[in-house]
């Protein structure tokens, strides 16, 4: 009985150790729920040409020149397209976001993409592969959640190009839509939650661009209920087996 009653301890004690770690700081602010991005400043995204240097525009170009007219979007073969342009989509796809004291994990319905920002105290690793959704880690300063992206794989699409060098910072933070000056340019309907969680992000990487790329994300709280599958890959596989070409 002795051992069992041993057992049992250490049982509860282990229960107890998850439960700390799977439970939120209580003087840390909560960024759990679903998210959907209803504006952005500016509206349209900082890797428009004009936000190339000469060397990225060179690189650009080369990159589309390879397929002339054959070129294909990646989403027409379910390929997500990773950071930064996860964050700043605006075609109605929400992002749930699981807060826990080491670590925010972030689920967009967009690809079913998933991202994992480490807040223990480590760094970014210097022997890591790189990703399109790359390596954060984040930290908070008062009540702003400060993350850093790298270890990107190069992706020289015209909307958000990046290479091995592009780096991501954002500052994370809650808002109240009524205290906010920002214009709607998304989908999520008047009715929804004034809750907002404000995304402002850099994107710096010296061949890439002139000079460090700056946008404002606003993501408005929606009903948790509103968050799909994203079953992208089903069609495909289904023209596969009728001998469909895409």
């Amino acid at each position: 009985m002795k051992r069992f009653n041993q057992l049992g301890a250490m049982t509860l004690g282990l229960l107890a150790i998850v439960a700390a770690g799977s439970a939120r700081a209580a003087d840390e602010p909560d960024f759990s729920g679903v998210w959907q991005a209803y504006a952005s400043v500016p509206q349209s995204g900082p890797g428009q040409a004009a936000a190339l240097s000469e060397e990225g525009r060179r690189q650009v170009d080369a990159y589309f020149a390879q397929f002339g007219d054959n070129y294909i979007e990646p989403g027409a073969y379910c390929v997500p397209p990773g950071m930064p342009a996860t964050m700043t989509s605006m075609v109605s796809y929400p992002i749930e976001i699981i807060h826990s004291p080491n670590r925010l994990t972030m689920l967009a319905e967009l690809d079913m993409q998933v991202r994992r920002i480490y807040m223990d105290g480590r760094a970014i690793p210097g022997d890591y592969p790189t990703s399109r959704m790359g390596y954060s880690i984040g930290h908070w300063e008062d009540e702003t959640l400060v993350i850093e992206t790298g270890l990107l794989s190069e992706h020289l699409l015209r909307s958000w190009p990046r290479t091995e060098n592009t780096r991501v910072i954002e500052r994370a933070y809650r808002a109240d839509r009524k205290d906010l000056d920002v214009e709607r340019n998304g989908f999520p309907p008047e009715s929804a939650s004034d809750d907002i969680l404000v995304f402002e992000m850099t994107v710096t990487d010296a061949t890439l661009y002139r000079e460090p790329q700056r946008i404002n994300m606003y993501y408005q709280r929606i009903p948790e209920d509103e968050f799909l599958e994203y079953d992208c890959t089903a069609g495909l596989w289904y023209q596969a087996l009728e001998g469909e070409a895409y």
